[in-house]
């Protein structure tokens, strides 16, 4: 059939392959994946870098949340000093395209632990205080300063969205990572346009390694 190609690897004739979805062929692109990097990357970098310059700040900001034991003191004293680092090593991970989806998992394993934090808190500040709950505000820790506590639950959810985009995604193209990948003797990733293969032929993807359809005509004459 014309404008069809074959799927199967040897390239037997007949059978066809369906017509790739519309959010596959975006993330072939790349560009999805790339935003979602840059988006968390420089903000999880500036939220990591805001902990880190106000250590103290940070360390009661997580006490008043009455997650953690306060003795022995290693558990809120270690968690003030490494989820900071954590979040910045996370950010530049992204940005770099190294390590995508390990880094997109701990953001959203973060994310899963701070989101319930803050609505525990803010309930708790609307049972003691008897402020409406639109209207409760606070500084979470998030290096922000002092946020409205739904409108800050509201853009975790859109950033955990986020997160989940770059654990799924299968590109790796923008990354740096492909570079790495290049340069292995059985890349998982197509060297052409980055995308995650099962088996890759000379380090290209099916689609890729595939030859460019010839007119009807040359067919017929050949």
């Amino acid at each position: 059939m014309d404008g069809q190609r074959h799927a199967d690897r040897g390239g037997t004739p007949g059978t066809v392959t369906a017509n790739p979805s519309i959010l596959r062929r975006a993330d072939e692109t790349g560009v999805p994946l790339l935003i979602v990097r840059l988006v968390l990357g420089v903000l999880f970098i500036y939220m990591g870098v805001q902990k880190v310059g106000h250590p103290i700040e940070f360390l009661k900001q997580i006490r008043l949340y009455e997650m953690l034991p306060e003795s022995p003191g290693i558990f809120l004293n270690g968690t003030a000093i490494v989820l900071p680092w954590m979040e910045i090593l996370c950010g530049t991970a992204l940005i770099l395209g190294l390590w995508v989806r390990g880094a997109a998992g701990l953001i959203g394993l973060m994310l899963a632990v701070f989101t319930p934090a803050i609505l525990m808190r803010t309930l708790a500040i609307r049972a003691e205080e008897g402020t409406p709950f639109f209207q409760i505000a606070f500084d979470c820790g998030c290096g922000a300063g002092e946020v409205v506590a739904w409108t800050k639950m509201l853009t975790n959810a859109g950033l955990s969205a986020l997160a989940l985009t770059g654990l799924v995604s299968r590109s790796r193209r923008f990354c740096l990572s492909l570079w790495f990948e290049r340069r292995r003797p059985d890349p998982s990733f197509c060297h052409l346009c980055g995308y995650a293969v099962r088996e890759t032929r000379v380090g290209l993807c099916e689609r890729c390694a595939q030859p460019p359809d010839r007119p009807s005509a040359d067919r017929e004459a050949a």
